[in-house]
């Protein structure tokens, strides 16, 4: 299987709604790039507009991050880290962690996840970042 990319709209794949919890979350949709019965992961592609940010969550599965598009920040536990294209973040189980996009551009991540994974915790939002 190929997903072919056209300036990241994945045109063969559905966006979606990014999380059943309203009022957590601003902005973000959310692309299924593969998951497959026979396989134990999830990919997923998420795309933060312009002040979006996700839910601030915690989970006991972990997963890793990669930033395909723009630049941003995450908040792993209490600790805020800009990210931008090609830096990767591992998200350890239990760790709260939450996305943001200060900026103007897209920020678009790719999200490895286990495919059968419990459902988060969601937490208190944090408070927004300034813009840079």
């Amino acid at each position: 299987m190929i997903q072919v990319a056209d300036a990241f709209a994945y045109p063969e794949v559905e966006k979606t709604t990014y999380k059943d919890e309203p009022g957590t979350w601003v902005a973000v949709s959310r692309r299924v790039l593969a998951s497959a019965s026979d396989t134990k992961f999830e990919t997923r592609y998420f795309e933060l507009a312009p002040g979006g940010y996700t839910s601030r969550e915690q989970h006991h599965h972990e997963h890793v991050v990669v930033v395909l598009r723009g630049e941003g920040a995450v908040i792993l536990n209490d600790e805020r880290s800009s990210i931008s294209v090609g830096d990767v973040v591992h998200v350890p189980h239990n760790v709260p962690h939450q996305f943001f996009n200060p900026n103007q551009e897209p920020f678009g991540i790719l999200c490895v996840v286990d495919r059968d994974r419990d459902r988060p915790v969601i937490l208190p939002v944090a408070p927004p970042l300034p813009e840079s």
